[in-house]
């Protein structure tokens, strides 16, 4: 009888947790403002994170019968904006292009992954090209330059991966996103930095005239993009549930191929 109600005590609870969700209630998605990720035009929320969360609250409305109503605030700061997903109610997600990150665990939660990240080592387009992943070699191509980065970020590992392990005397400077990261090392021969690739992407694609490029013997290709919630949150599993469907579906697909095209998209999509 003790395990019965147990078992009793968990599907209520399960179930008690879901109906939290189950009104006619607001969901509150933060956003930071990154093209093709989440991004705002004409008044309205764009992009590929916005497409997979409005797909999220389709599936909701369908399969759970549950309608919620977002409300959208953006943020152009990445540190304001994380800040205020890890202080926000349990009716909250995060679309940030996040990396899932254990560190970041101990503060806030992470859906399953929805996009693969790769994350580009960027110089000007005048600077040498590394040849070998030797330490001469990067010594040679970086070694009188300062590196940009984004605190509170896996770009920012990689950048402190590098300084440790190749570049003990390397200055790094903060910046407060990859864009302008991206356009100052186009500026300046001596700047160079860690973006993901899907960034250097639209920055490529959108600024034909200024002259970067990618050092492929530091390319990494270890994470993956979450959403974020806060500790105390109602969406984590119910979003999991949804995604592990929506990723074998041609939406999915056909969603990464609007923002990426058909080449990014491909190699960052989830299995």
């Amino acid at each position: 009888m003790k395990k019965i109600g147990i078992i009793t005590l968990f599907i209520f609870c399960g179930f008690f947790c879901f109906s939290q969700i189950i009104n006619n209630d607001t969901i509150f998605v933060h956003y930071f403002e990154k093209s093709p990720f989440s991004s705002t035009e004409a008044g309205a929320s764009k992009g590929l994170e916005i497409d997979v969360l409005n797909d999220y609250l389709l599936w909701l409305k369908t399969t759970k019968k549950t309608t919620l109503v977002p409300k959208y605030v953006g943020y152009r700061d990445f540190e304001q904006f994380y800040i205020s997903v890890k202080n926000a109610s349990k009716n909250t997600i995060g679309l940030g292009s996040v990396t899932i990150n254990p560190e970041k665990i101990k503060e806030i939660e992470f859906t399953c992954p929805y996009l693969k990240n790769v994350a580009f080592c960027i110089t000007n387009g005048n600077a040498p090209d590394i040849k070998a992943k030797t330490q001469p070699e990067i010594i040679k191509a970086l070694g009188i330059m300062t590196a940009l980065t984004v605190t509170n970020t896996t770009l920012n590992k990689y950048t402190t991966e590098l300084k440790k392990t190749y570049l003990p005397d390397l200055k790094i400077m903060a910046q407060t996103d990859a864009t302008k990261i991206l356009n100052d090392i186009a500026k300046n021969v001596l700047y160079f930095g860690y973006v993901d690739a899907v960034t250097f992407w639209s920055f490529v694609k959108n600024n034909p005239g200024k002259f970067v490029k990618n050092q492929k013997q530091l390319m990494q290709a270890k994470e993956e993009y979450g959403f974020i919630l806060p500790k105390t949150n109602v969406h984590k599993a119910s979003f999991n549930e949804f995604f592990t469907g929506f990723k074998k579906t041609n939406n999915y697909s056909l969603t990464l191929e609007k923002h990426l095209g058909s080449y990014m998209g491909q190699i960052m999509a989830v299995k």
